[in-house]
Parts: structure tokens; C-alpha cells; sequence
């Protein structure tokens, strides 16, 4: 599976890499109800893709992902037009540069989903 370090403030993991061999990938963790992974970035320059990590193929539930974009400079009408094989596509009002931010989350499929409400307390 992995290892991990936490404490109060954070966990800390590192698992084996799922596509490249002899590689691991450590990653902090994001606090929800699920187990996730996310990326985030800018697109712009006319690029209407966002291209998803690769590890994402085998670590991320299908159907799981989640994508906000948030426009920078105008409104651009930006519609998310699907994902599939690993990119997210974008579109944007005709002759509108697409330049924006985006948050990508994906629920993780190589771990159990979490029993969110459990019986007992934390001393």
C-alpha cells in the first residue's frame, strides 16, 4: 500500500508509483470525507486541454473527477466540454482566448472509499 507520516497538523504519504516502475510518489493529504488526489493550474494561450497526471489512469476512480475553473482577466463563458483519456476539455465563447485556474480532484480508487461517521471517540 504505502507509507505514511501524520500528526494533528498532517499526513504525509508515499506510495508506489501506479504507471512508472521504481518510482514512488509522495503526496500531503487534502482533509474531506474521501480519499482524493488534485492538481491545479493555469491555462492559457488559446490551449483548451487540461492534461491530467498520468498516474491518474490507474489511481483515480472513473467518473470521480471533479473540475472549477476560475476565468482570469474577463469572462469567457468557459464550459467544461467532457473528461476522457486523461484530459479535460475546455470551451470558451467564440474568439475568446481561454486563460484560467483550475482545481482537479479525483476520488482515489486503489484504497477502500472511508466510513466517514464511525462509533467512538479520539482521546
Amino acid at each position: 500500500m504505502g507509507n505514511k507520516t501524520e500528526n494533528r497538523e498532517c499526513i504525509i504519504m508515499r506510495i508506489d508509483h501506479p504507471v512508472e516502475e521504481g518510482k514512488s510518489l509522495v503526496y500531503g493529504s487534502l482533509d474531506g470525507p474521501e480519499n482524493s488526489v488534485y492538481c491545479r493550474g493555469r491555462l492559457k494561450g488559446g490551449k483548451k486541454v487540461i492534461n491530467l497526471p498520468v498516474e491518474w489512469v490507474e489511481l483515480v476512480r472513473p467518473g470521480s473527477v471533479t473540475v472549477s475553473i476560475t476565468p482570469v482577466g474577463s469572462f469567457q463563458d468557459i464550459i467544461i466540454k467532457g473528461v476522457s483519456d486523461n484530459q479535460v476539455k475546455l470551451e470558451a465563447r467564440p474568439g475568446v482566448p481561454i486563460d484560467c485556474h483550475y482545481f482537479v480532484i479525483g476520488e482515489r480508487q486503489d484504497v477502500p472509499r472511508l466510513e466517514v461517521v464511525q462509533n467512538g471517540i479520539i482521546t
